[in-house]
């Protein structure tokens, strides 16, 4: 029901393909990935919907401008929200905002899901893969009361759709020879195992007709990595190239080769085992562009003769993955780097001598180490230790999350609300 299976239509007059529109009625397009005069190949694709909400509803105190046009929406898997506002009066202190929250009773932001900068007029789009609630409210819009709230249900398909073929050629659609499906798509090399039979073929003698399956399409429930992950991210999917993965589900093919996960528009997670409930794979970053470090890519799995599998993860962030850059080894020369380390010498237990202000001077003038030769004798005489205790890293990340909060929510004069500043 979500497109991603590949189709080959066969006939005549296709010229390159440059001018000709594929769809099976008004869910889904077909891309053409392939193309000969008597032949073509494409992939479906659901076309998804825009649902746009503005601040166009009426509040029982303010007036008009100060509720969501439609506060509980229900869309499919797919679909875009898109929020629109403009205040007609407003102050300085007076603006719009949506940010996601956790329940109808929460107004702050959790540090997941989106997030727009509070304006008197502004726009935000947010598109749902996964099916759930999706609660939303304002920073305050003006004092410390008024929120305007709303909800996203995305809601998946419970039916099946049929639609007919249309291959058309600028205005001029093609005539149909309906014939018996005989033959299958090749997939590099990949030799398919046969389609289930939940449901029967649909029969029509004036149209090729398609149908979207809810029985057909593979489901993921869960994303968990097994190997190389990395607690440097806040993300629950985070790892370093080479991560492993494990996908649980239903309607995956224990054929491997006929499973394909996608990471982002470039990347992959090659598929090293398989069953009809659950997936393993190892994360390639590589390629011809690198996958970007820390950089969200949306995990996406296609089963082949299937389609794209509907992403109904509890936790929408599971279904993104972030790349983790990694040190494997250094070489540092000693007369491009005449700084000591600190560490013990394994060997000896005993620490190197701490750099003089020499080595840092002939680095740069302008080192701090070069500019400041130590403590004052003031600063000195008070020194009374030179560890941590506990006690003091709490003190010390305490207020450093403190003063972070303090910006992030825009309390700091001459600084911008964060979008997504995590607690350390």
């Amino acid at each position: 029901t979500l497109g991603g299976t590949m189709v080959k239509i066969s006939g005549s007059g296709f010229g390159n393909c440059s001018n000709i529109d594929v769809k099976f009625g008004d869910l889904m397009t077909c891309e053409v990935s392939e193309c000969s005069n008597t032949e073509l190949i494409c992939n479906t694709e659901r076309i998804s919907k825009v649902h746009q909400l503005n601040n166009g509803g009426r509040h029982p105190v303010y007036g008009p401008g100060y509720v969501w046009s439609d506060i509980e929406l229900e869309i499919l898997p797919g679909d875009t929200v898109e929020w629109v506002w403009n205040l007609q009066v407003a102050s300085k202190e007076t603006g719009i905002s949506v940010q996601q929250v956790e329940s109808p009773a929460n107004n702050e932001w959790d540090g997941k899901g989106f997030k727009s900068e509070k304006g008197p007029k502004g726009r935000l789009r947010q598109q749902f893969y996964s099916p759930g609630d999706y609660f939303y409210s304002s920073q305050p819009v003006f004092g410390k009361e008024l929120f305007m709230k709303g909800k996203i249900q995305v809601v998946s398909d419970t039916e099946d759709s049929t639609s007919a073929l249309s291959v058309m050629m600028e205005d001029i659609p093609a005539a149909q020879e309906v014939v018996a499906d005989t033959g299958s798509v090749a997939y590099d090399g990949c030799a398919l195992s046969p389609g289930s039979d939940c449901i029967a073929d649909p029969v029509s003698s004036h149209a090729f007709l398609f149908t979207m399956a809810v029985c057909l399409t593979p489901s993921v429930s869960s994303v968990v990595i097994s190997s190389g992950s990395s607690n440097a991210s806040a993300m629950p999917i985070s790892g370093f190239n080479g991560a492993g993965l494990i996908i649980e589900g239903s309607g995956f093919s224990d054929n491997s080769c006929q499973n394909v996960v996608s990471l982002g528009d470039n990347h992959h997670c090659v598929v090293t085992s398989s069953s009809t409930s659950q997936l393993t794979c190892t994360v390639d970053g590589a390629g011809e562009t690198p996958m970007p470090s820390l950089k969200e890519q949306k995990i996406a799995v296609t089963v082949r003769n299937s389609g794209s599998a509907l992403m109904a993860v509890s936790d929408p962030d599971t279904a993104k993955f972030y790349l983790v850059p990694k040190v494997t080894s250094t070489n540092v020369k000693n007369e491009e780097f005449n700084a000591a380390a600190t560490t013990a010498s394994p060997s000896t237990g005993v620490a190197p001598e701490i750099p003089s202000d020499t080595d840092y001077c002939d680095m740069d003038a302008a080192h701090t180490m070069c500019i400041y030769s130590g403590p004052s004798e003031e600063c000195q005489a008070k020194a009374t230790g030179r560890e941590f205790t506990e006690e003091g890293k709490n003190l010390i990340l305490n207020k450093h999350n403190e003063l972070r909060k303090r910006v992030s929510t825009g309390g700091e004069s001459g600084q911008p609300e964060a979008s997504n500043m995590r607690k350390l």
